[in-house]
């Protein structure tokens, strides 16, 4: 008897955990001003003409900018982890950052902008393009 309330208190203990994490909180922010940032760079990226960025929209399927119109924040859970994945570096626990639904895009915004940018993946979270911090003139990038 003993032993079976023990294991029905460990068994109660171990469900308490996921609830818990459950309600911890998204690393994706809402916060109207980080949005409207990341918005605002990824909208610039996608509209930028550049070569890479053109062959992307293409393969995407994203031929105009109706396509691209319509952006809205994401805070599920489940996006927000694959998109904190899709970084090349960690994420700190409690630090978040956007994450945007553009079209068949997510595009999330590096929260350590001396690291990166941001990065494009598709609806399966591949990683189509990392953008990279911006070098200042004059010198190279540095790698370790």
């Amino acid at each position: 008897m003993k032993s079976t309330i023990v294991v029905a208190a460990l068994f109660a203990l171990g469900a308490a955990f996921p609830m818990g994490a459950a309600h911890a909180q998204a690393p994706c922010t809402t916060a109207r001003a980080v949005v409207d940032s990341a918005r605002d760079d990824a909208l610039s990226i996608l509209t930028s003409g550049r070569p890479l960025v053109d062959e992307m929209r293409h393969e995407q399927n994203i031929s105009n900018a109706a396509d691209i119109a319509k952006v809205s924040a994401v805070n599920e859970r489940f996006v927000c982890a694959k998109m904190a994945a899709a970084f090349d570096h960690t994420i700190p626990p409690g630090v978040s950052f956007a994450v945007l639904r553009i079209g068949p895009l997510y595009y999330a915004r590096d929260p350590d902008q001396r690291r990166s940018t941001g990065v494009f993946t598709d609806s399966t979270y591949k990683v189509l393009m990392r953008l990279g911090a911006e070098i200042p003139q004059g010198r190279s990038p540095q790698h370790h």
